[in-house]
């Protein structure tokens, strides 16, 4: 439904806001379970057979209903701009979720959940110059999606999922009022207020007992610089367990995990989400007389994805952080610094095998320039056609702090979510390449 308010005869904004029209839609749509998700699987490993899923012969569709409400309005005949909101809910969700133990089976696909999605979309297009010969104009996009998982089906606890990529540990969470796609994992600690209350005294600038290093980890340094450690001969230095947080020794200069009362390490952390917190894309076109140039900016801010090749790449001494070459006596680290945990049999290092942390868990927001092109309108050519050359080139460069090749990337749509979009697991994937194109074109 739409209503041009615009065009009523009482309308009071003729002369500003010349064009206004507001819509409203709502819609339904069923997604059908899969036909192999009602049956029981099993796997083959060295002649050896066991029980994967459990089948379910009672599946019926998840439903998803939308309410869409909006408004586009042209302002002094000149800027156009649209709004959109969107509020879905989605009943009956099929979720693959760890049945009974009883069962023998690890997981079942069951319409276990239900969640609600809520997106803004903002659009604004600027004519900047606009003249014979001249025309200038910008594009401004901006969207924002959340989602939440509000329930689950009653006799169902909450519980972690894998993303599916190359054997990566259960870092997805399911429970009531949860972001959809929320990471969780083990956290080092970052800030002084993460150590126990006892310690936290002792924490902050030069002088304290426990400084942040150059990586934003919170370390012992026992009242040292955190530089210190080869002119001072202190990495292979450690604290006792009554003088250590959580009651777990600490070598010096190395990460701390944050821990529960009882020394154990907290592994159901939330660390980031694979949705970001919103996007927003900038498009200009240019034209002077027969040349023509246009160029996208895109942005992606606050989403997170699971490094898995550079958090595995530690565990082989593989990753290039690991390469002290070229460093100085107050920057490089010992191997152990990015090598095993306490528990993996380490001093308290970065790899984590396949499973989460807060320093593989990493922010990659991104600007991307997009797209450029640049073109010629040459006209006819021996009296025939309309010709244009143009030269166009695609993903030219990336501004971001993400340590992989790309932060543009997806996994499989395997996993609980079937969704490559949320699987955010950069899983030694080939990066988005490069491409200028030439490119000749004509109408007739």
């Amino acid at each position: 439904m739409a209503w041009r308010a615009s065009e009523e005869p009482f309308w009071p904004l003729k002369n500003t806001i010349n064009d206004f029209k507001l819509r409203a839609a709502v819609g339904q749509a069923g997604n059908r379970p899969s036909f192999s998700q009602q049956y029981q699987t099993f796997t083959i490993s060295n002649g050896a057979v066991s029980a994967s899923t459990l089948g379910n012969v009672n599946l019926r569709p998840e439903l998803s209903t939308e309410v869409e409400l909006g408004f586009d309005a042209e302002i002094l005949h000149k800027y156009g701009l649209t709004v959109t909101h969107a509020l879905g809910i989605i009943t009956s969700e099929l979720l693959q979720v760890p049945p009974p133990a009883s069962s023998g089976f690890s997981n079942q696909w069951k319409n276990a959940g239900q969640m609600q999605n809520s997106t803004w979309e903002v659009s604004l297009n600027v004519p900047l110059i606009e003249k014979r010969d001249l025309q200038y104009s910008a594009r401004i996009n901006f969207d924002q999606t959340k989602s939440q998982i509000t329930g689950i089906a009653s006799g169902i606890a909450p519980f972690y999922y894998s993303g599916g990529d190359s054997g990566a540990g259960a870092m997805y969470y399911v429970a009531p009022n949860v972001p959809y796609g929320a990471i969780y994992g083990r956290q080092f600690i970052e800030q002084c207020s993460q150590l126990p209350t006892a310690f936290q005294s002792q924490c902050g600038g030069a002088g304290m007992n426990y400084q942040k290093n150059s990586q934003g980890l919170i370390v012992w340094t026992g009242g040292y610089n955190p530089t210190d450690g080869i002119t001072k001969n202190l990495w292979m230095a450690v604290n006792g367990t009554a003088t250590a947080p959580f009651g777990k020794v600490n070598s010096w200069g190395n990460p701390i995990e944050l821990r529960d009362s009882l020394g154990s390490p907290i592994t159901n952390q939330s660390i980031g989400n694979s949705l970001p917190d919103f996007r927003y894309s900038l498009a200009q076109n240019f034209t002077f007389k027969k040349f023509s140039a246009y160029a996208l900016i895109d942005a992606v801010k606050g989403i997170s994805v699971f490094d898995i090749g550079r958090a595995w790449s530690y565990g082989d001494f593989a990753d290039g952080e690991e390469d002290q070459a070229g460093k100085t006596v107050a920057t490089a680290r010992p191997l152990g610094y990015y090598f095993r945990s306490q528990e993996g049999g380490g001093v308290g290092g970065l790899y984590d095998a396949l499973n989460t942390n807060s320093v593989n868990v990493e922010n990659a927001s991104y600007v991307k320039l997009r797209e450029v092109s640049l073109g010629y309108r040459i006209g006819k050519i021996g009296g025939m056609g309309d010709w244009t050359v143009s030269l166009i080139g695609r993903n030219l460069h990336t501004w971001t702090t993400y340590k992989g090749y790309d932060p543009e990337v997806g996994g499989s749509a395997t996993g609980v979510s079937g969704s490559a979009a949320l699987n955010a697991i950069d899983d030694f994937g080939f990066p988005n390449t490069r491409s200028i194109t030439f490119q000749l074109s004509s109408s007739f």
